[in-house]
This record gives structure tokens, sequence and C-alpha cells, in this order.
């Protein structure tokens, strides 16, 4: 009978260990753990599940530590995990099955999955080898084993093996900073034979970065080899309209993602960046011709219908109530109705579709909501909802109705800067006072260029010139990087010149 080996490095690893080791422990036979310097609990968890324990000195290569790793496991298949990774349990017969046939390398299905900002992604590549002499590991940082199995004769297999991935549900600092730790760890092991793998990872960490100039520069370089695959020349065009939307030169973005287009017509972040760059276009109708076909591909991969190595998830709620206000900006109302269908269907794991349809019928259409409907409501979306969500109320002309409906969802999302902003917007001319009152709430929750904005604007309206200038500093040292916010920054600026000057005069009144 086969054996298996659970191979893994960790350090640090106290919060995930223990499900990840939950979730194989009746699957494998052995357990071996590598720890690179962890100095909280994480060893007194491991201990627990009778692992091999060993100790390997961190020296900046993930590789150099798996394939330690492997040198102390001795069952027949390798399984890796990370211990913020867990294998699903639906999975545990389909990886039986595979360790009892021919010794393949067998692709499984990484799940990354999605906090309220970041919506995850899907990858697929080998968790699950032969244990055979020669195989090992190959880069610093995201290190494969593909290259190696291949070298090895071994064949690669596709599976439905699932693996989920909780690594990227955590805050925004620190998933810069594991950014820029596998940034500096690629660029430490670069040089001029990198293959596309490593040179797209780099690109994609400046991009994910906010390092636009960075990734143009590399983008640049590469788009000039002769040695890319139609597949890897597209996905450097996509790259590359990223980039130029970001920097807001809409033209050069839309023309390198309608390149990118003609080889990844499936890939529905790029169909999604096109539906981006036509609606800031203001090409209302082009723009909802590739929403509707982000929102079929992008299906496709959560119904695992569609092939994939390596795709961002897009939020498919998000993406419903998109199709949603765009076919009520083009008063297509077989179209709207037709979507809210879909977002119902798609939702019916949740309660009933009729049920689901009707919530949002009142809420986005009839712009009617109980306090009933909007305890049903938050259990369906998310905060990063709420943004398109206020796009389409604020379409009522009602607009004591949307007040009331903003006042009822907040007992529900008390800690959504988006409601308060929405609900100041409503005051700006009426109550000027409550206004900036709830602006500033909404600051301390979130900080946001439109709130700074307005609440200068209003600043002025009272004579306040200190606090127009307070202000304006706010929104100049959180935003200035910002591209697009920039230019707005810059016109304020010209326009607040004759404040600015005697900006000492008012500081130290």
């Amino acid at each position: 009978m086969p054996t298996l080996s659970l191979c893994m490095i960790v350090k640090n690893e106290e919060k995930h260990l223990a499900k990840c080791l939950t979730s194989v422990k009746d699957v494998v036979d052995e357990i071996v753990i590598v720890d690179t310097g962890s100095t909280d609990k994480t060893l007194e968890i491991a201990k627990s599940f009778n692992p091999k324990i060993f100790h390997f000195e961190w020296i900046n290569d993930f590789s150099a530590a798996r394939n330690f790793a492997l040198t102390k496991s001795t069952c027949d298949w390798i399984l890796y995990l990370d211990a913020d990774e867990e294998l699903s349990q639906n999975s545990v017969e389909e990886l039986k099955k595979k360790i009892g046939g021919k010794p393949f390398g067998v692709n499984c299905i990484v799940r990354s999955l999605a906090s309220d900002k970041y919506q995850g992604s899907i990858m697929r590549y080998p968790r699950l080898f032969p244990n055979e002499p020669g195989v090992m590991f190959i880069g610093k940082v995201h290190e494969q084993i593909s290259d190696s199995l291949r070298k090895n004769k071994i064949q690669i297999i596709n599976s439905g093996i699932e693996i989920i991935h909780h690594g990227y549900v955590i805050d925004d600092e620190r998933l810069r900073q594991k950014k820029e730790r596998n940034l500096a760890l690629l660029l430490s092991s670069e040089n001029n034979k990198n293959n596309f793998y490593d040179k797209q990872k780099i690109i994609q960490t400046f991009i994910s970065l906010g390092k636009y100039e960075e990734a143009e520069l590399r983008l640049n370089k590469l788009l000039k080899e002769k040695s890319l695959s139609g597949e890897q020349l597209s996905l450097a065009y996509f790259y590359m309209a990223s980039v130029k939307f970001e920097k807001n030169d809409l033209g050069s973005a839309l023309s390198y993602g309608l390149k990118a287009n003609r080889i990844l017509k499936e890939k529905p972040e790029l169909n999604y960046l096109i539906y981006l760059i036509y609606l800031r276009l203001n090409k209302i109708e082009e723009a909802n011709n590739y929403l509707l076909i982000s929102i079929k591909t992008n299906k496709k991969i959560l119904d695992k219908n569609n092939l994939f190595n390596d795709e961002n998830i897009l939020d498919q709620v998000d993406l419903y109530l998109r199709a949603i206000n765009l076919s009520i900006n083009l008063n297509n109302e077989i179209e709207t109705n037709k979507m809210m269908a879909e977002l119902s269907e798609f939702l019916s794991n949740k309660m009933d579709s009729k049920i689901i349809f009707s919530i949002f019928e009142n809420l986005l259409l009839k712009h009617l909501l109980s306090d009933s409907n909007i305890k049903l409501l938050s259990e369906l979306i998310n905060t990063s909802h709420l943004s398109i969500i206020m796009e389409i109320i604020n379409k009522c002309n009602d607009k004591l109705a949307v007040q009331k409906i903003i006042s009822v969802m907040l007992q529900y999302y008390p800690d959504s800067a988006l409601l308060y902003r929405n609900l100041a917007l409503l005051l700006v001319n009426s109550d000027k006072d409550k206004a900036i009152e709830i602006f500033n709430k909404s600051l301390e929750i979130e900080s946001d260029p439109t709130a700074y904005i307005y609440l200068i604007s209003l600043y002025i309206s009272k004579n306040d010139y200190k606090n127009v200038i307070e202000s304006f500093n706010n929104l100049q040292n959180k935003f200035s990087k910002n591209i697009q916010i920039k230019q707005k920054i810059d016109l304020l600026k010209n326009k607040l010149q004759p404040i600015l000057k005697n900006s000492a005069e008012y500081q130290s009144a």
C-alpha cells in the first residue's frame, strides 16, 4: 500500500497550524515539519500531531528549506502544504485514489480565500508528487516543483483535489509587508536567464504594490523579447494595460487590453479591466458588453468548468450588481431583471431565490427597505458591495427615501465609512454642520479623498480657513502618491492658493 508524507516548512504559525494538520492527520502516514525559527507556540501545537520535527536556519530561500524537508521524508508520495492552508475534506477520497495509481505529479487546485477587499485567486500546480531522487524545488520565492518533475520525466496530470489557502485574509499593512518581502527575494535571485514565470511574478508584485513605473520599465523590456509565446505576449499586454489604466492613460490601456483579449478571451480579470477602461471613457454600451463576458467567464471558474493555471477570482456578487447598475443606466429593464434573477440564483444557497430577488427589487428599484429586509441583506452581502449598491440607490430622486435607507443600513453596517460619506453628501446643502460632523466620523473609520474634498468646500463656506488648511494637508499627505487623485490635488491647490499662502497666519490663529 503506497504511503504519503506531509511535508511542511513553518515559522510562527500558531494561528493556522492546528487547522492545517487536522485536515490531513487521517490521510497521511507521516508529518514532516521543518521549522525555520519559530518563537511562538508553533512547535508546541505541532507536537500534539506526532510529527517528525527538524530545524533549518533560514537563508532567505524557500526552495532550500523545502528541499531540506524532502530529504527527511520517507514515504512513497509527498503532499506539501503551507501552515495557512488546509486540505478540503471533499478531496480526501480523490487524493487516496491518486497515490494508489501511477507516479504522476498531480496538479491540485489552490483556492485563496477572499477578504472583503481582496477577492482571492485560484491557482493550479503540483502539490502531490512521488518521492523520487532528483525531484526538488527551484526558486527563492514562488518556488516551483514542475520543472524538476518534467526533467525527471514524471508526467503532470490535473485533479480536482482542492487546497484552501487562508494566508491573504490579513490586513493591508501585513499584506504589503508580505509582498515587499517576496519582491526583495525575487530581485535578489534575478538574472538575465530568468524565465517568463519569474519575470511575470516580479511585474505582478510591482503592480500590486503600486510601483507602476518599475512595472512599466520591465514590461517594455519583456515585450521586446522574441521568444515569448502567444499566451505570454498576451499576458504582458494585460499587465501593461493594467499599468496604463492606473496611470490614467486610457487610450494606451484600451489598446493593450484589446490586444491581450485576442488570446485571453476567457480571462475574467482582463474582461473586467476592459470594462473599467470603457466605463472611465464613458462608453457604457461597450463597458456593459465586457462586464457581461467577465460575469460569464468568472462563473465558469467558480463552477470549475474552466481550465486555469493562475487566475484571480472576481467577486461574482459585485459583478452582478455592476451589471444591474449599467442596465439601469441603459434603461434596459429586461437586462436588469435578468441580472437580478441570476444574482438571486447565485446566492440561493443562503436563502430562497424568490426572497432574494424581492429584497434587491425593493432596495435597488423601488427604494423601499424594511428592517427585516436589511437584516436579510446583511446575510447576503459584505461591506465591499455597499459602494455599487449606493451608486444604484443614489439614482433615486427622493433624497429623503435614500437618507432613510442609509440610516437603516447603518444599523447593520455601523463601521461603513462609505455609508457615512453618502449620508453626509445628502446633507451638504441642508445642514452643513451635520454634514461636517458625519464626514469627520467617516474619516475616523477610513481615509478617503472625497471626504476631505467635501470638507474643504464646507469649511470654505463657513470661512473656517484653519480647518480648510488642515483638511488639505491631510489630503495631500495621504493621497499625493496616487496618480489619479494627485491631479485633483494639484487643481485644488491652485484654487486654494489665496488661503494656503497665508497658512502660517491661520495655523497660528
